[in-house]
């Protein structure tokens, strides 16, 4: 028996800070057996990192450099204030990260937050760089969640992420698909912002808009939803091509974010039928887990079960807060566990690279070695 008590940290495209997971993993004869989440927090930002970040991928290559051990001393500082909070000593820490750039098709990944930083700084080891070798091996490097739908959450046929970016997974024949859907929370946030809030909550405001065509066709046309998986999606691609569409529409922004639920929605069914479809995935009923921040949005997933209900019988699950605002953390905690029993983190029937990856760079710790 082995256990690892891990830091998960995942730096997300919503900008409000780093969540961090304390996990603790049980393995016997590298079978995980047992797991659970301790402690987990979103450690807030400073208005001059949200900032920084956000305006990342426009600047110079000097001051992405810049930023890589810098942001790694940021968080590093961050995980100190939390260890503060919950003094419980992890074996080591797994960092994502924040993506920056996002190029797999031209082997790039890019995770700016210097692990060696991270480890100099609060002493323990750290493993980041998750992704890189899942590109080096000709995969998409993502999405990276069916790992933690495979090991921590067994029995549902769908998996649906709602964050920045909405992701799917599913596990049929003994096999998991998953690919990157499109923009989520990313579009909704940029709306409500335009309101002096930081989000809609609940979906209230959503719900008191109307559906306008016109903007849904526009922002249902863009090409990424027209390739067959696998696939995956930067925050440049949200950035660039789908949040101009509904902020530069002349609309009001309750009937922009109402039409914005309805086009995540129209799209997250459509990736569930063409799954089933291409897969031969024939069941009477499936059965489907939300997580993410998305999940919490009521009206948005009133429109995902309308929309879902037109492709097949699908009971829609949400589950606990904890679970649905920190399985990305929880699930680079457990890459991190894969990474020191060196068994495999991506998997190649998502990614489409040439082999399952073991991917990570580890940095020693002065508290602690791996």
């Amino acid at each position: 028996m082995k256990t690892y008590r891990v830091l998960g940290l995942m730096s997300g495209s919503s900008l409000d800070g780093l969540d961090i997971a304390f996990c603790e993993f049980n393995f016997d004869n590298q079978q995980l057996i047992s797991w659970r989440i301790h402690h987990a927090e979103t450690m807030p930002f400073t208005e001059e990192w949200q900032k920084r970040l956000k305006m990342l991928p426009q600047t110079s290559g000097k001051e992405i450099a810049l930023a890589h051990p810098q942001f790694g001393h940021f968080m590093a500082e961050l995980i100190n204030q939390f260890l503060q909070q919950y003094p419980q000593e992890p074996d080591f820490i797994a960092s994502h990260g924040h993506t920056i750039f996002h190029f797999p098709n031209e082997k790039m990944t890019l995770q700016i937050g210097d692990g060696a930083a991270i480890a100099a700084i609060t002493g323990y080891p750290v493993i980041s760089d998750l992704r890189s070798m899942d590109v080096a091996l000709g995969g998409q490097g993502a999405p990276v969640a069916p790992i933690a739908d495979r090991y921590l959450l067994n029995g549902y046929d769908f998996y649906l992420n709602l964050g920045g970016i909405s992701n799917v997974t599913c596990h049929v024949d003994d096999k998991y698909i998953a690919f990157d859907i499109g923009g989520a929370n990313q579009i909704l946030n940029a709306l409500a912002q335009k309101l002096d809030l930081p989000f809609d909550i609940g979906g209230v405001i959503a719900a008191s808009g109307t559906l306008n065509v016109e903007l849904l066709t526009q922002a249902n046309a863009l090409p990424y939803y027209q390739q067959p998986y696998p696939k995956s999606l930067g925050n440049d691609w949200v950035q660039e091509q789908l949040i101009p569409i509904f902020l530069n529409f002349d609309a009001k922004t309750s009937d922009k974010l109402h039409t914005a639920c309805l086009h995540i929605a129209f799209q997250v069914a459509k990736s569930i039928g063409q799954i089933i479809e291409h897969e031969h995935f024939k069941k009477e009923q499936y059965r489907l887990l939300t997580t993410g921040g998305g999940a919490l949005n009521q009206f948005l997933m009133d429109c995902i079960r309308n929309a879902c209900s037109k492709v097949a019988d699908i009971e829609i699950i949400v589950p606990e807060p904890e679970l649905i605002g920190f399985k990305e953390a929880a699930l680079i905690a457990l890459m991190g566990a894969l990474r020191v029993e060196n068994l495999p983190n991506c998997i190649a029937s998502v990614t489409g690279a040439s082999r399952d990856a073991i991917g990570g760079a580890i940095h020693q710790g002065w508290r602690k070695q791996v």
